[in-house]
């Protein structure tokens, strides 16, 4: 196994709290005591369902409850304002970090009690492999290789593999999910699974789900030179994948992919390779279709700052005004920086018309 030289991308999973639909019972799976759980009931009302209510019923193990949640997301293929999908916001909120291995232990032990209790549920088994493959980076760290000690290495490659044995136990339950094959994705990421092992599990998985958007992130970001890719073959696949699309969707998936390319954790690569005008049209589609998130109008204006389009950077800059998001710009230094030179740009052009 090629030990991995960065830390793992993380994906464009939204930080707010997802707002869900009125979830309906399925047949011979009723509330304990036909009483509904916190969360369901916050799903009724169209109100939010915040992690520590997730995990309220995670620990109180009101399993039937959760099946019910996530079977409802899969089945309506519910989207969050900014176009991310509520299952996979779902599963988020029940892996909420936890803060030592105490904690992360007695999580897991809910997970595995869960599939205990209900063998032929999907939505336990991906988010247990979740749970270990987040609980693998917490041992390994998100360091260069070179900082990794020996126990580290032992820990990330054991808690991966264990996760990927979870999935594998889960590939012919009667109802899948398109998160297995997200997670799965990752899982061949942490072990350097070869370019064809990828692409198969690719294809299966937008076969199994086309509009579940994160396989192409992930797939694209694979192909990143500092993973297993040629330099071009990112942007190579992101032009492909969006023209296979075509129109509106196209620009959409070419604007999520970018976000993957042009991000703090890929400060070196060479945005020019991508077409900004494509970039601009696909969030615009997104903002028209499913509104505009802080980290949306955050990742415009980091772009448009890459691109060192003064323009479109100084509009976002507006919009945004003091709600800069952290997850993209890292360091309140960067976002200041964006803004003098957008003060500075604005003053030359201002003296250019003099």
């Amino acid at each position: 196994m090629r030990r991995c030289g960065f830390a793992s991308v993380g994906l464009l999973v939204s930080a707010m709290l997802v707002s869900v639909t009125q979830v309906q019972a399925q047949a011979g799976s009723q509330p304990i005591n036909g009483a509904q759980t916190a969360a369901e009931e916050q799903a009724v009302h169209e109100s939010p369902s915040s992690s520590e209510i997730v995990q309220s019923d995670l620990i109180a193990e009101q399993f039937d409850a959760l099946d019910r949640i996530a079977d409802k997301y899969r089945r309506d293929k519910a989207r969050m304002t900014g176009g991310g999908w509520k299952l996979r916001h779902f599963y988020t909120l029940l892996d909420s970090p936890q803060l030592t291995d105490k904690d992360s232990q007695e999580h897991i032990a809910h997970l595995e009690h869960w599939i205990q209790q209900r063998p032929e549920s999907i939505t336990a088994r991906v988010a247990l492999a979740a749970s270990l493959r987040r609980w693998a980076w917490v041992a390994r760290g998100n360091g260069q290789a070179e900082t990794v000690t020996d126990e580290g290495w032992k820990m990330f490659e054991a808690r991966i593999q264990r996760s990927r044995e979870v999935l594998e136990g889960a590939a012919k339950l009667p109802v899948m999910c398109p998160q297995w094959y997200s997670e799965m994705m990752t899982v061949g990421l942490a072990q350097s699974w070869d370019a064809k092992q990828m692409r198969d599990l690719f294809e299966r998985a937008v076969k199994f789900e086309p509009e579940y958007f994160y396989y192409y992130d992930q797939y694209a970001n694979n192909l990143l030179p500092k993973w297993n890719g040629e330099p071009g073959q990112a942007v190579a696949f992101a032009k492909e994948s969006a023209d296979k699309l075509g129109g509106e969707a196209g620009d959409s998936l070419y604007w999520d992919i970018a976000t993957v390319f042009i991000s703090r954790s890929n400060r070196d690569f060479p945005v020019k390779q991508m077409d900004w005008q494509r970039i601009q049209r696909g969030a615009a589609v997104l903002t028209e279709r499913n509104g505009a998130t802080r980290s949306s109008k955050n990742q415009l204006a980091y772009m448009a700052y890459r691109y060192q389009d003064a323009t479109v950077t100084r509009q976002q800059l507006l919009l945004i005004g003091e709600d800069w998001a952290p997850g993209v710009w890292g360091q309140r230094i960067l976002f200041d920086r964006a803004r003098d030179w957008c003060a500075e740009q604005a003053s030359l052009a201002g003296g250019a018309q003099k």
